[in-house]
């Protein structure tokens, strides 16, 4: 495998909802092996989120709590996202009860 092909989401900004455990905590990782240059955990699990975030590492993943069955926290995680990293390529959509 080269280069460019184990980086596919190389220079990707990515929102994971439910991003703090179980397929949304293997996906941002696997998102960070692939080279997403930011990803973000979208979660209400917020010291799990944060610990995830801080494992895969500061300069490429960070937490926000959100609970996405608020549309004004939803809105307002993909705003600060754009504002913050001026775009959004990637959203996961995985909270899930």
């Amino acid at each position: 495998m080269t280069e460019s092909s184990d980086k596919k989401l190389a220079g990707k900004v990515a929102i994971i909802t439910g991003g703090a455990s179980g397929i949304g905590e293997a996906t941002a990782r696997l998102f960070a092996v692939h080279g997403a240059r930011m990803i973000i955990i979208a979660d209400m699990q917020d010291q799990l989120g944060q610990q995830v975030a801080a494992s895969i590492g500061s300069h490429i993943c960070t937490y926000m709590h959100c609970d996405v069955t608020d549309d004004d926290q939803v809105k307002a995680l993909v705003q600060s996202s754009t504002e913050n990293y001026g775009r959004l390529d990637i959203m996961f959509s995985n909270a899930g009860l």
